[in-house]
């Protein structure tokens, strides 16, 4: 015991170190890829489909999401097999644009019958003047001027 009657102060025992990272094996290697190929093709696919009009924006919506649950996967493999910078570069930025356009397409789901008038009134308008008119009648009330 010490003179103000608590235990003497133990040392906690030293931290283990954590063991070497190895190289990835090819099996791990080849499911990377096979994850990295599926999430390209999947951006890529909701990239191609987000001009469609109402209600087939509700596609590119459900590959979207699919792509960010696909990269995330597939970010948590290229990092734990350590398969390099490259591939965590390309998911990271492949994560990203697919967070981006999903919202960008929820967001016009969310509006549905803004975004209807808006394609049908673009669909008629016969010259840019009359289709800056349409995205004027959009706007309008959107944001403050």
């Amino acid at each position: 015991m010490n003179n103000d009657g608590s235990a003497p102060h133990q040392t906690p025992p030293p931290l283990q170190q954590s063991p070497e990272k190895t190289a990835a094996t090819d099996e791990q290697k080849r499911s990377v890829r096979g994850y990295l190929r599926i999430f390209v093709a999947l951006v890529a696919a909701v990239l191609l489909t987000s001009g469609l009009a109402l209600p087939w924006k509700l596609v590119p919506l459900a590959l979207g999401v699919a792509a960010i649950a696909v990269g995330i996967v597939t970010l948590v493999k290229v990092v734990r097999y350590n398969t390099g910078p490259t591939q965590v570069f390309v998911t990271s930025l492949g994560l990203v644009a697919s967070v981006v356009m999903t919202l960008g397409l929820g967001l016009a789901v969310a509006t549905w019958d803004s975004t209807e008038k808006l394609e049908s009134c673009l669909a008629n308008a016969l010259t840019i003047s009359a289709q800056d008119e349409c995205r004027d009648q959009f706007t309008t009330g959107l944001l403050p001027r």
